[in-house]
């Protein structure tokens, strides 16, 4: 009998160690299966740790060339606010550009922070620093000169709290109403380099289109008209005009608003301008009022039949004559009395009519201003209001940016101009690899 093998083992524990064998080797691939798939989560952590901090870069970014972009907004020029309500900066595009980057790079790049400029090695770590690209400002259609944008400011501070502090103070004691500009020699522009460069260098003053009057315009009459009383009531609020008293403030030209009307170049030029445009209209007026009263229509035929046989000529052309000359002498007294600081009516009651005396208006008797017995009606400025509200929008916005130029030359900075300054911008900045693009305007 053959002795046993001490090596062989026995069956069944053959089966134990093939069973031991074939389980090293599953937990084995089962490590190697966890390994991959944790190399696997890592890397897909990693990219979305990456994803969300690129997200959160754009975002971050974002808020700083928004808060960038206003912090440029906010150089504007202080006294144009104070004295007129207008936001504006002066700048150029390079300017605003180095601006942005200066005020963007405070935020983005701990380099460059502004805050802690001392503080211990760390303290200015961040998770985000950005290097911004490219940066490009445009200026265009922002221009102050742009009669939109600067009619949009001016409603804007006529709306706003701000004007109720644009209210020229002015003392009517002063005024000498016989001369409005016996206060000082008549201010007058001599400069011609001053002259050339005002806003309205090269406007001339119109009445609106007569076209837009027809029935395809009068559907925003409305709306325009609405719009223009309130930069009507912006000019007569900011400036002066001739009969509203000595100004405590300086400026270039006593009569502002009659510049506005006229565009002359002095005072005086300016004011017999408007007088001869509100005689015109006071003599229409005047007119219509004097025909359709039947008394004052009896009075002229019983003066025309002498007048007719004395000069030898018609009855109605004598007619004619008396009641043209009689409402000439009427407006003629219109002008004195607005020139008093009193009211005119626009078409008169006979109460308001002052001269009732027909053949001492005629040949020219009154040699003093009348007030009649009832004293009611319109004042000069509000005259000028409808003279205003008639005028071209364009030569009107013009003409108010003049005279903002010319004071704040007189008052503040000699070389103020209106065309270098701005009431907004456009810019693009690009980093990390995205474009932001951002339209800035007050």
């Amino acid at each position: 009998m053959r002795a046993p093998d001490r090596y062989a083992w026995p069956e069944a524990g053959n089966g134990i160690l093939m069973c031991a064998i074939c389980v090293k080797k599953r937990s084995g691939s089962a490590a190697i299966l966890l390994t991959v798939a944790f190399a696997g989560m890592l890397v897909l952590v990693v990219c979305l740790f990456a994803a969300a901090k690129n997200v959160a870069g754009v975002s971050y970014a974002d808020a700083a060339f928004q808060t960038a972009g206003r912090s440029v907004l906010s150089e504007y020029d202080t006294t144009l606010l104070r004295e007129y309500g207008l936001f504006a900066f002066k700048g150029d595009e390079r300017q605003i550009e180095r601006d942005i980057a200066f005020y963007a790079n405070a935020s983005l790049r701990k380099d460059k922070s502004l805050y802690f400029p001392f503080a211990p090695s760390g303290a200015l770590t961040r998770i985000f620093d950005i290097e911004i690209d490219a940066i490009e400002a445009n200026l265009k259609e922002f221009s102050l000169m742009d009669v939109d944008i600067f009619e949009e400011q001016l409603r804007g501070a006529a709306l706003s709290q701000t004007a109720k502090k644009l209210t020229i103070d002015r003392d009517k004691g002063e005024k000498d109403y016989s001369d409005p500009f016996s206060g000082h020699p008549d201010r007058k522009l001599r400069n011609e380099g001053v002259i050339a460069s005002l806003p309205s260098a090269d406007v001339v003053w119109s009445f609106p289109n007569v076209s837009a009057l027809t029935a395809d315009g009068l559907s925003g009459i409305a709306d325009s008209a609405l719009a223009d009383a309130v930069t009507s009531q912006y000019i007569l609020a900011a400036f002066g005009h001739a009969n509203d008293g000595v100004s405590e403030e300086e400026s270039f030209f006593d009569a502002e608003v009659e510049y506005i009307l006229s565009g002359k170049k002095s005072d005086r030029e300016n004011y017999n301008s408007v007088k001869a445009k509100l005689t015109l209209i006071r003599f229409a007026a005047n007119n219509v009022s004097l025909f359709r009263d039947p008394a004052k229509v009896a009075q002229g035929h019983a003066l025309a039949a002498p007048a007719a046989a004395a000069a030898g000529i018609g009855e109605m052309v004598a007619y004619l004559g008396i009641m043209e000359s009689w409402a000439g002498a009427e407006t003629k007294n219109d002008i004195g009395l607005f020139e008093e600081g009193k009211k005119v009516a626009f078409l008169k009651s006979p109460a308001q009519w002052a001269l009732t005396n027909p053949q001492k208006a005629i040949n020219g008797l009154f040699f003093d201003v009348v007030t009649p017995a009832v004293q009611t009606g319109q004042t000069y400025e509000d005259y000028l209001r409808v003279m205003l509200f008639l005028m071209d929008r364009e030569t009107k916005m013009l003409r108010v940016m003049d005279l903002i130029q010319m004071d704040m030359k007189v008052n503040y900075n000699e070389e103020f101009l209106v065309r270098e300054y701005y009431g907004g911008y456009r810019f693009q900045a690009e980093a990390l690899g995205e474009t932001f693009e951002y339209t800035e305007r007050y």
